[in-house]
C-alpha cells in the first residue's frame, strides 16, 4: 500500500513539474527567445541602414571636393547656353569676329524668342509582310521578331525639355573674300564663347562692284553668305528669388493732383 502511493506522489510530482516547464517554455522562455531575434535582425537592419549612410555621406564628401570643378563646369556652359538674352553682347562678338576676319556684316536681325520643344525619333519602320501568289500574308520566319505599331512610340511625339529652355532664331549677312567668309563662317560656330547653331546658308557670288548701298567695294570671287540658325537660353532654376522685408515701409501713396477736385463724379461715357 505504501508503495503504491509513493509512486503516486512521485507520478504527481513528475505531473506537476512537467506542467510547470511547460508554463516556463510558453511564458517566459519562447517570449524572451522571440524578442531576443527580433533584436537582433532589428540590429542587423540598422547595421545595413549605417553602412549604407556611411557610403552616402562619403559619396557626398567626394562631391563637395569636386564642388569647384563643378562650379567651372557649370559656368562653361552658362556662356554657351546664358540664362539671359545678352543679345547686345553677342552682336559684339559678331562684330569682333567679322573685323578679325576682314568680312562685312551687311545685314543682323535676331527672331522671336521660342520655345524649344523636343522631338522625339520616329520609330523603325516595320516592313510590310511578304505576300504570297495567292495574295495571302506569308507567316513570319522562325526567330523573327514582329512589332506590334500599337505599341510602339507615336512618330513625332514630344519629349520634355528644360523649362525656359528658348531659342533665339537668327539671320545675318557677311560679305568679304571665299576665304574670310568661310573662316567667319567657322569662328561662328567655333569661335565664340555663346553656342550658335547654324541651320543655313545662302552665298552668292559677287561681281567687281564699286562700294555703295551699305556694301563695301567688290572683287570677281568675292562671297556674300546669308547664315540663319539660333542661340539659346536657359534661365536658372535654382537662383534664389530675392527675400521680401517684412520690416520694409510700405510704398508711399500718390498725391493729390494739383487743380483737381476728387470730389467731382467721374463721366462714365
Amino acid at each position: 500500500m505504501s508503495g503504491a502511493k509513493k509512486r503516486t506522489w512521485i507520478g504527481g510530482t513528475v505531473f506537476v513539474a512537467l506542467v510547470i516547464m511547460a508554463a516556463s517554455w510558453f511564458l517566459a522562455i519562447s517570449p524572451t527567445l522571440a524578442a531576443a531575434s527580433e533584436l537582433r535582425d532589428q540590429a542587423e537592419q540598422t547595421r545595413e541602414f549605417n553602412e549604407m549612410l556611411e557610403l552616402r555621406v562619403a559619396k557626398l564628401a567626394a562631391d563637395f571636393a569636386k564642388l569647384p570643378e563643378y562650379r567651372a563646369e557649370l559656368d562653361q556652359i552658362r556662356t554657351q547656353v546664358p540664362a539671359d538674352a545678352l543679345l547686345s553682347d553677342y552682336i559684339r562678338q559678331l562684330d569682333a569676329i567679322a573685323t578679325a576676319r576682314g568680312v562685312t556684316i551687311t545685314a543682323i536681325s535676331p527672331g522671336t524668342p521660342e520655345l524649344v520643344t523636343v522631338v522625339a525619333p520616329e520609330p523603325a519602320a516595320t516592313p510590310a509582310p511578304e505576300t504570297s501568289g495567292e495574295g495571302t500574308e506569308s507567316a513570319p520566319a522562325e526567330g523573327s521578331e514582329t512589332t506590334d505599331p500599337a505599341a510602339g512610340q507615336t512618330a513625332g511625339a514630344t519629349a520634355a525639355a528644360p523649362a525656359g529652355f528658348t531659342a533665339i532664331p537668327f539671320s545675318l549677312t557677311v560679305l568679304g573674300t571665299y576665304d574670310a567668309t568661310l573662316a567667319f563662317l567657322a569662328d561662328l560656330q567655333a569661335g565664340t564663347p555663346r553656342l550658335m547653331y547654324v541651320s543655313g546658308l545662302v552665298g552668292t557670288s559677287q561681281k567687281q562692284a564699286d562700294e555703295g548701298g551699305g556694301k563695301p567695294a567688290t572683287a570677281v570671287g568675292d562671297l556674300e553668305l546669308v547664315v540663319t540658325g539660333q542661340t539659346y537660353v536657359l534661365p536658372d532654376a535654382l537662383a534664389a528669388a530675392q527675400p521680401v522685408d517684412p520690416t520694409a515701409p510700405a510704398p508711399a501713396l500718390p498725391g493729390a493732383v494739383p487743380g483737381k477736385n476728387p470730389m467731382v463724379p467721374v463721366d462714365g461715357r
